[in-house]
């Protein structure tokens, strides 16, 4: 078969791979984004997981648009707190702390492998077992530790070591945790991923696993059911889409609050006309400005709803509120030559600490996101899906053809992550390359944070502000494709969260 043209970004080499694999076989866009899914519970093992959730934002060469939700899922019954198992850990990113609870009781619904599954099922042209086998190899061969994976695993050590299981594949015969340059098998993982070719997905939501699941979570302090796996659902729905610059973005809608912000932000600044240096002062003040407004909003579902409802630019599917959640993370996008192009952002939180025995799959601690859970801890409400920061991101050109794809992780920093690279695209005009490179700013909780290049003296309303001594991960990793006018790709890994780009030609 015919190799298919395209071009990847991811935040592994690795995940890369095994895109371009699936290319080389014919595959197009949707089945390569498949075969990056399962690569990356290996090579991302803290970010991605089949225990997590994922958004799906994808564009047909047809000109479909169609978002599918993978997200968590609150469980259908809460039970009494001191019966729960749910304990705190702490991020330290140099600058800045972020807190969050792991344990069993801090588990939600998980959603992405049944996302997997409905892309599957909908827009995959070869068959599973082919999709598969790049994730397959990387499993028995084991997966190259890079920088930013060592990072990651240092940060989150405490909660690796809680599993035997993950504490036997993230830890070395002196105990000591991997680094950068070894390799980490996940053999285990591969024979999971061969009883999924054949028994499917309802072996994680109806059969064995579901049912190890259950069992330990009623047994060790969880909130999961039976129930609560069984009849878990991927849902399709259509973006949130407005128009910028003579380009039309599309982003993840409602019930989900990050798309609502980036739709938003940007539109403050649709009538800004004057975009000269982004190392001006001007800059800086308008993207205080914007986040200064995005911090004030009322960021409940309901809120946003009304929001939106008010902006006759921004164009929003979204009907009822469902609940009023906003829920580490990865992410990566492919585009191939026929025009399709999918954008996905997926995350397992930080991980539970809990691994399903037998499986190299950790779980979730989205009901451990205080991001997700602005009435605090246990304020859910029962049987909802969750809402979440997480926005991949597709923007079509004024001919209606896919021109970029992007997105990236960084929980609560999402939205502006994705907003000044997109701003640095259509309102600078800068390259994928340029726009990624760029530095970037963000305001939260009274903190005013910038990387190097952008000013900071002056006026800010902020009760601190800081500037960094160099880009970090801090600031997300927006890796980014564009498809040229003339039909060359071209992309960008973010370098702060060692991002690769590959192209199939």
């Amino acid at each position: 078969m015919k190799k298919t043209k395209g071009i990847i970004t991811a935040g592994h080499a690795q995940t890369a791979w095994a895109g371009i694999q699936i290319l080389d076989e014919g595959g197009n866009a949707f089945d390569a984004a498949i075969s990056m899914s399962f690569a990356a519970c290996i090579n991302e093992f803290c970010m991605s997981s089949l225990g997590g959730g994922t958004f799906f934002n994808l564009f047909t060469q047809e000109g479909k648009t169609v978002i599918i939700d993978a997200f968590c899922q609150t469980p259908k019954q809460k039970r009494p707190l001191d019966q729960i198992e749910f304990y705190p850990h702490t991020i330290d990113f140099g600058n800045t702390q972020e807190d969050f609870q792991i344990g069993m009781g801090a588990i939600a619904a998980p959603g992405t492998l049944a996302g997997i599954y409905a892309l599957y099922e909908q827009f995959a042209t070869l068959p599973f077992k082919e999709l598969i086998e790049p994730a397959l190899q990387i499993a028995r061969k084991g997966s190259l530790v890079d920088d930013f994976q060592e990072f990651d695993y240092s940060v989150l050590e405490s909660m690796l070591r809680v599993h035997p299981e993950s504490r036997a594949l993230f830890t070395k015969e002196d105990g000591s945790l991997v680094k950068e340059g070894d390799v980490v098998g996940m053999p285990v993982f591969a024979d999971f991923l061969e009883c999924l070719r054949f028994e499917g997905k309802d072996l994680f939501y109806k059969g064995e696993i579901a049912q190890k699941i259950a069992k330990d979570s009623q047994e060790k302090g969880g909130f999961i059911s039976y129930k609560d796996l069984a009849s878990y659902q991927a849902i399709v729905r259509n973006p949130l889409s407005f128009n910028y610059r003579g380009h039309t973005v599309l982003t993840n809608d409602l019930p989900s609050i990050g798309g609502p912000l980036i739709a938003l932000g940007l539109n403050k600044l649709q009538a800004d006309r004057s975009f000269n240096k982004h190392t001006d002062p001007a800059h800086t003040n308008r993207m205080f400005e914007v986040f200064q407004y995005l911090e004030g909003v009322d960021r409940t579902v309901d809120g946003l709803n009304l929001l939106l409802a008010k902006e006759s630019n921004i164009k929003s599917n979204f009907k009822e509120a469902g609940g009023k959640k906003w829920g580490s993370t990865t992410h990566f996008n492919v585009m191939d030559e026929h025009g399709n192009a999918i954008s996905v952002t997926t995350s397992n939180g930080e991980g539970s600490g809990y691994m399903i025995e037998g499986t190299n799959v950790m779980l979730n601690n989205m009901l451990g996101e205080a991001a997700l859970l602005p009435g605090g801890f246990h304020s859910w409400a029962p049987d909802q899906r969750l809402s979440s920061m997480m926005s991949p991101t597709l923007i079509l050109d004024n001919q209606d053809t896919i021109r970029y794809a992007l997105g990236t992780g960084g929980a609560g920093r999402i939205p502006t992550m994705v907003l000044q690279v997109i701003s640095y695209l259509l309102d600078y005009g800068m390259t994928a390359e340029q726009a990624v490179g760029a530095p970037r700013c963000h305001l939260e909780h009274g903190s005013f944070d910038l990387e190097p290049e952008l000013w900071v003296e002056g006026s800010f309303d902020a009760e601190k502000v800081s500037q960094w001594a160099e880009q970090h991960m801090y600031f997300g990793g927006v890796h980014t494709v564009e498809r040229l006018p003339d039909g060359r790709f071209e992309g960008v890994g973010d370098a702060r969260r060692s991002g690769v780009v590959l192209v199939n030609d």
